[in-house]
């Protein structure tokens, strides 16, 4: 391996040791969301609302669409936040 492979390694391990940083991020917002998420279905139960709500969930993806400008498309944040609001609705039960 030559100087210019290890400089290369060097860079792949920064920005991999930066995409586990985000990771990391991602899940402590997660189980803060999971947490939030429970406490919503303890008040649903209580004014007895259904746990689903595909309007709200319209409504989230737009938000999001509009606030990724572009980076994530509809498509890819469908597919993300469907497991998120699936989830979600687990622990709202």
């Amino acid at each position: 391996m030559n100087e210019s492979d290890l400089k290369m390694d060097e860079r792949i391990k920064l920005i991999r040791d930066k995409i586990d940083r985000i990771d990391e991020k991602i899940i402590e917002l997660l189980k803060t969301r999971m947490l939030t998420a429970r406490e919503m279905g303890s008040l649903k139960k209580e004014l007895n609302i259904p746990v689903e709500d595909q309007h709200r969930e319209k409504e989230i993806i737009d938000r999001l669409t509009r606030s990724a400008g572009g980076t994530l498309s509809e498509e890819q944040l469908i597919r993300i936040f469907k497991a998120v609001f699936h989830s979600a609705k687990q622990v709202q039960k």
